[in-house]
C-alpha cells in the first residue's frame, strides 16, 4: 500500500539523486529508484507517480533499471516491481566507477609527463635544433638498435634489471660492434632471478666488455654512444615486455655524454667503496 500522499521530493535528497546521477543512471532513473525503494512493491504507474516522472518517460527508466539490475518484477505478478538492496546493486557500480575513475588518473598522469617534458625541451634552447623526442618503448628500442648499428669506439649503458633484460635481444648487434673494435660499458641493478643471470653470463662474453653491478634505482635509462649522443628513457613500466610507454630524449652533445659518463662513474665508485667498507 502507497503512503497518502507520496512525493519523491519529501524523502529524497539531492544528493541521493546525484550519487545515483555520478554511478551512470539518468535523471528519471534516479527518481524511479528512489521511488521503488519508498513505495515497497508497485506497478510502473505507481513509481511513476511517486518519482514525479512524467508517464511517458518511467516505462523506459523502470526498463533501465531492470535491465541493470536495480529493480526486478516479482514472480507472482509481473506488473509489480520491486527495488532489489541498494547495497546489493550499488557497490559493484561503485567498484566499477572507482576503477574508471582511476584509469583516468593515470592516463592524465601520463599526459602530465609528457606536458613536462615537452615544456623541458622547449626552454632547451640552446639544444632545441639537438633533441629529439621518442615514445613509445617499440619506438624507443627501434632508435636505440640504429645507435649500436652505427656506434664505432664506446658504448656505455646505465640501466635497471630488466632493462637489461631487454637490451640483451640486440646482443648480437653488440657482438658485431665489438668485434670491430667497440668497447661497452655496463652499469645495472641485479634482479634474482635465472633470466637475469643467463642475461648477464651472455653479455659478458661480448669482447671488450665490462658489467658492474648497481644496487636499485629510479626506472631510467641512460645510454652513451661515442661519446656524442646521451639516450636518455624513463620506463614505463620497468619490466621485461616489448610493449610500454617509455618516453626518450636523444641529445648529441659532447659535453653533456662527457659528464654523465662521468657521474655514472662516480656512482659506481660510491658503491664500490660502500661494498669494500661492509
Amino acid at each position: 500500500m502507497l503512503p497518502a500522499s507520496s512525493s519523491l521530493g519529501e524523502s529524497a535528497s539531492e544528493t541521493q539523486l546525484n550519487a545515483l546521477s555520478s554511478l551512470g543512471l539518468s535523471q528519471y532513473e534516479s527518481k524511479c529508484f528512489l521511488a521503488s525503494l519508498q513505495t515497497g512493491p508497485a506497478t510502473i504507474n505507481q513509481i511513476g507517480i511517486v518519482a514525479g516522472v512524467p508517464r511517458t518517460k518511467v516505462y523506459g527508466a523502470v526498463r533501465k533499471l531492470v535491465e541493470r539490475g536495480l529493480l526486478e518484477q516479482s514472480e507472482d505478478d509481473p506488473k509489480i516491481f520491486v527495488a532489489k538492496s541498494p547495497k546489493d546493486v550499488l557497490i559493484p557500480l561503485l567498484e566499477k566507477e572507482e576503477k574508471r575513475i582511476k584509469q583516468g588518473i593515470e592516463a592524465l598522469n601520463e599526459l602530465e609527463v609528457i606536458h613536462k617534458s615537452m615544456a623541458l625541451v622547449k626552454r632547451a634552447d640552446a639544444l632545441r635544433s639537438k633533441v629529439l623526442r621518442y615514445t613509445p618503448r617499440f619506438v624507443v628500442m627501434r632508435k636505440t638498435r640504429e645507435l649500436f648499428q652505427n656506434c664505432r669506439k664506446k658504448v656505455v649503458v646505465l640501466t635497471t634489471a630488466n632493462g637489461l633484460i631487454r637490451l640483451s635481444k640486440m646482443s648480437n648487434i653488440l657482438f658485431e660492434r665489438a668485434r670491430l673494435g667497440m668497447s661497452l660499458q655496463v652499469f645495472t641493478s641485479t634482479l634474482d632471478e635465472p633470466v637475469f643471470s643467463t642475461t648477464i653470463q651472455n653479455l659478458r662474453e661480448i669482447e671488450n666488455s665490462s658489467i658492474s653491478l648497481l644496487p636499485s634505482a629510479a626506472p631510467i635509462q641512460v645510454i652513451l654512444i661515442d661519446e656524442q649522443f646521451v639516450l636518455i628513457t624513463e620506463l614505463k613500466p620497468d619490466d621485461i615486455r616489448d610493449e610500454g610507454m617509455d618516453v626518450a630524449f636523444l641529445i648529441h652533445n659532447t659535453e653533456l655524454t662527457e659528464m654523465m659518463e662521468s657521474l655514472i662513474r662516480v656512482l659506481a665508485a660510491v658503491h664500490a667503496d660502500l661494498q669494500t667498507a661492509r
